[in-house]
């Protein structure tokens, strides 16, 4: 146990009631970590910089889309204040809040969600939602619901399509774990094209702990190993240390600038 959560127990001992002891130690622990750790308060700082400067940018004069390959770029961009939250009135889109596979998110593009459905069931062991033929999770889909979900993903897939043709520019960011393919890449470039004919867009392929040999010359590549061996990026006490917070900071960057030169064109 480390020294601020030690002494948050002790200070917190003497609180009644479990539930306000919880929050009151988890307080202390907070404010004892910026005390004792100042490279921590210097990240929070800059942190807060940062979101200060993306909240107060023309965020309903773009999109940002989420070409998953699973949560991180949607969660990660929410975090840092760069792509508007569902409580902003932020629209859910498919790629979001699931794993799909760069292959499935290919054919679904192009084939403009046929089929989506047809095999999807209830994975009783994991308590979640799941296309096994094409590889798909629905991780945040617990309820064993068919009629909820596919009205979810029916309005997630019209705000996609919605986004796609309106003519506010898009960056759409994809996340790749591992090593790449070029020639699925290069294709969901080309079908990203073929449905975005009257608007700018821009596509950053994020690829983590991997390679990919070259692709077509108007993909933006960012290239990058995770900070530690067991990085999660749901885990926010990586955030604050110097290396998490440098590694999402320059996955930050990247998309702000790729998308501030999208709206000067």
């Amino acid at each position: 146990m480390n020294t601020a959560k030690t002494i948050s127990r002790l200070v917190t001992l003497p609180i009644p009631f479990k539930n306000y002891r919880k929050s009151s130690r988890k307080r202390v622990e907070e404010i004892l970590d910026l005390v004792l750790e100042p490279q921590k308060a210097k990240c929070l700082r800059n942190f807060k910089k940062e979101c200060l400067y993306n909240a107060n940018l023309p965020r309903d004069k773009f999109h940002i889309i989420s070409l998953g390959t699973n949560c991180f770029v949607r969660m990660t961009l929410n975090l840092w204040e760069l792509k508007p939250r569902k409580a902003e009135g932020e629209m859910t889109m498919p790629f979001d809040l699931s794993i799909h596979p760069l292959q499935s998110i290919l054919d679904f593009l192009k084939n403009d969600f046929n089929g989506y459905f047809e095999n999807v069931v209830f994975d009783e062991q994991n308590q979640f939602w799941v296309n096994p033929r094409y590889g798909i999770k629905f991780i945040h889909d617990k309820v064993n619901d068919r009629q909820l979900l596919e009205k979810r993903y029916k309005d997630r897939i019209e705000n996609l399509k919605s986004a796609m043709r309106d003519d506010k520019p898009c960056l759409f960011v994809c996340h790749i774990q591992g090593n790449a393919d070029a020639g699925l890449v290069n294709n969901l470039y080309e079908t990203l094209k073929n449905k975005c004919t009257n608007k700018n867009f821009k596509l950053i392929l994020a690829v983590f702990n991997g390679v990919l040999d070259d692709c077509d010359k108007n993909i933006k590549i960012y290239a990058r190993d995770f900070p530690y061996e067991k990085y999660l990026y749901m885990d926010k006490n990586v955030k604050f240390t110097p290396a998490g917070y440098a590694f999402e900071y320059d996955f930050m960057n990247c998309c702000r600038t790729e998308l501030l030169k999208l709206l000067e064109r």
